[in-house]
C-alpha cells in the first residue's frame, strides 16, 4: 500500500531549514540572457497595473519610508526571463525603504481583484506613500479603508506583503532551470528594473550562471498558500534559497490536471503508484479519484488568482486548461 506522506506544513519547514543549512555547501553556476517574448507584448498592460500581488499573508508592518530618488525616464522591465550576475544585496525590509540598488520586502495597499488598484505603501504609523515616500493617505486596519489625501474613502482593501525592486514593480518567484532540460536549481526574484537577479531568502544578489529563469505558480490547501511552487508540470515544497545548486532539486509531488473535475492539483509523488492498472478504465479512475480526496496525497491546488494574474499581467507563458501539469486524467 502506498505510505502516508509527512504532514505538508512540516515537510515546508523541513524544506526551508535544510535550505539554509545546503546553501554553504551549494556551488553557483552562470548566466543566460533569455526573454519571453509574450512578456514584451504586456509590458504597456504591466506598467498599468504594477502593484498587484496575491500573497496571502498575515497584516506586517514595517518602519517608515523616506524619499528615494528614481530615474522616470527609461522604466524598462528588462530582466523578465534569465540572467544572473553581481548587483547590490537586498533589505529584508525594515525600514521599509526603497532600495536603489536591490530589492524591499513591504506591504502593499491594493484592492481586490486582478485589475485592482493600487494605493500605496503601508508605513508602520498607518499612513499610505508611494514609491518616493510622498503621503497619499492612510489606512484603517479596524475596517479595511483606505483614506485618500482628498478625504475620499474606499472600503475592503487589504494589505499584501510583496517583495518589490528598485522602481517599485512587484516581484514574483521564479524558478532558475537549466534552460534545455527545464531542471530547477534554486528560486530567484529577477528586478524588472535592472535585470539583476536575488535570491528569494534574504534578497541578496545571486549569480545564476547559465541558467534561465521561468514563472512558477502558487499553491493553496484550505485557503492557505503554501511555500511550495508549481513548475513545469512538478511540484516543489520549498521556494526558498540563497544559492544555486550543484545537482537538480528533487521535486515533491507531479502536477495533474483532472479534466472532469477542472481542478488543477499538485498530487504528492507516487501517489497512484498503487492502482491496479489491469483493472478496467472505469474503476482505475475510481480509485484515483478516491486518491485524489485523500488529504494527503492531494497536495494543493493551484491559485487560479496568481496564475491569471502572471499569465495576463506579467506576461508569463500559458499552459493548456490553465494548468503547468505532467498529467491529464479523464473519466473514460
Amino acid at each position: 500500500m502506498r505510505k502516508k506522506q509527512l504532514g505538508q506544513a512540516m515537510v515546508e519547514y523541513i524544506i526551508v531549514t535544510a535550505a539554509l543549512i545546503s546553501s554553504l555547501f551549494w556551488a553557483a553556476n552562470s548566466d543566460c540572457d533569455g526573454d519571453n517574448c509574450i512578456s514584451k507584448l504586456l509590458t504597456v498592460m504591466h506598467d498599468n497595473y504594477e502593484g498587484y500581488s496575491t500573497s496571502m499573508s498575515s497584516v506586517q508592518k514595517y518602519g517608515e519610508f523616506t524619499t528615494v530618488e528614481h530615474d522616470d525616464d527609461d522604466d524598462d522591465d528588462g530582466g523578465g526571463d534569465g540572467g544572473g550576475g553581481d548587483g547590490g544585496g537586498g533589505t529584508t525590509g525594515a525600514p521599509g525603504v526603497l532600495n536603489s540598488d536591490g530589492l524591499t520586502e513591504t506591504n502593499l495597499v491594493t484592492g481586490t481583484g486582478v485589475f485592482a488598484a493600487n494605493y500605496g505603501y503601508l508605513r508602520a504609523d498607518g499612513t499610505v506613500v508611494n514609491r518616493d515616500g510622498d503621503l497619499v493617505g492612510s489606512y484603517s486596519e479596524d475596517d479595511g479603508t483606505f483614506t485618500n489625501g482628498d478625504g475620499s474613502s474606499t472600503v475592503g482593501v487589504k494589505i499584501v506583503k510583496v517583495v518589490v525592486d528598485e522602481k517599485g514593480n512587484v516581484l514574483q518567484i521564479r524558478a532558475v532551470t537549466n534552460c534545455f532540460t527545464g531542471q530547477v536549481y534554486s528560486w530567484a526574484y529577477v528586478s524588472k528594473a535592472s535585470g539583476k537577479v536575488f535570491n528569494t531568502l534574504n534578497l541578496d544578489a545571486m549569480d545564476i550562471g547559465t541558467l534561465c529563469t521561468v514563472a512558477s505558480f502558487k499553491v493553496i490547501k484550505n485557503g492557505e498558500e503554501l511555500l511550495g511552487r508549481m513548475v513545469n508540470g512538478y511540484y516543489y515544497a520549498s521556494a526558498f534559497a540563497v544559492n544555486v545548486s550543484s545537482t537538480p532539486l528533487a521535486s515533491t509531488g507531479e502536477v495533474i490536471y483532472w479534466e472532469d473535475l477542472n481542478r488543477c492539483t499538485a498530487m504528492a509523488k507516487g501517489w497512484d503508484d498503487d492502482v491496479d492498472t489491469n483493472q478496467d478504465d472505469e474503476d482505475i479512475y475510481r480509485d484515483q479519484l478516491n486518491i485524489f480526496g485523500d488529504d494527503e496525497a492531494n497536495l494543493g491546488f493551484i491559485d487560479q488568482f496568481d496564475y491569471t494574474e502572471q499569465t495576463m499581467i506579467y506576461g508569463a507563458s500559458t499552459f493548456a486548461n490553465g494548468c503547468p501539469s505532467s498529467r491529464v486524467i479523464d473519466r473514460p
